[in-house]
């Protein structure tokens, strides 16, 4: 076999196993950044939802400033959780615009993995001290205009009402920030498999994730029974 052969039959091969790299590299771009859009759904259902929350809270503390007109006391407490429910709705329209602002797939996915991570360390972590606060308004709202008492609402003990507000309060951002700690995870290991080339996190990630998702379907069971468990005694 001639010289100038064998320099050509290696030149194929390099070339070969470069294409090959290449074709592996844009398969885990491909394949992560389907997966980077998939995560979002969830964060973008949060912001609509507790949008949609911030609106129902206005209409239920209006309702409520109209029942208890001449309870002065109430009322003023009633307008503070107006002008903090009207801040609350404009700081989610911001970080609702900037969710869409960072997602721009225009971008490579590597600046839009380090662009969420961002938005899950600082504005989306205020996002969700003030959902779950957004949360115990409503619930608060709610009990004032279902205990409407001629203008008056009466609390029998002040100590537990605190407490259960308080633990409320705690069991929804606990709830909301373990999760976005697995979003926040899940971004991590897809930006250091995209820089390794490889799956390896990724893939573990999706098998922590599926035991995940039957251990909070499990709980929302048990809870669940427990409730309708605690009602049917209530009725009997």
């Amino acid at each position: 076999m001639k010289k100038d052969e064998l320099i050509d039959m290696w030149k194929e091969g390099s070339e070969q196993m470069f294409s090959d790299k290449q074709t592996d590299k844009d398969m885990i771009t491909q394949y992560l950044q389907e997966k980077t859009l998939k995560g979002n759904r969830g964060i973008h259902f949060n912001l609509i939802f507790y949008g949609a929350l911030q609106l129902a809270n206005i209409v239920l503390i209006s309702l409520n400033l109209a029942g208890y007109q001449n309870n002065s006391s109430l009322v003023w407490v009633l307008i503070s959780l107006l002008a903090i429910t009207i801040g609350i709705l404009i700081f989610n329209l911001d970080v609702f615009y900037k969710f869409k602002k960072i997602n721009n797939y225009s971008d490579s996915l590597q600046s839009l993995i380090e662009q969420q991570l961002w938005f899950y360390r600082r504005p989306y972590e205020v996002f969700l001290i003030l959902a779950s606060l957004s949360a115990i308004i409503l619930a608060a709202n709610i009990n004032l205009y279902i205990d409407n008492d001629n203008g008056t609402y009466i609390i029998n003990n002040k100590l537990v009402f605190v407490g259960v507000t308080v633990a409320a309060f705690l069991f929804i951002y606990i709830s909301q920030k373990a999760t976005s700690l697995l979003g926040l995870r899940r971004l991590k290991s897809y930006l250091s498999d995209l820089k390794q080339g490889v799956l390896d996190q990724t893939q573990l990630i999706e098998r922590r994730k599926k035991r995940y998702l039957w251990f909070w379907l499990t709980l929302f069971v048990v809870l669940s029974a427990t409730l309708v468990l605690g009602l049917l005694k209530a009725i009997a």
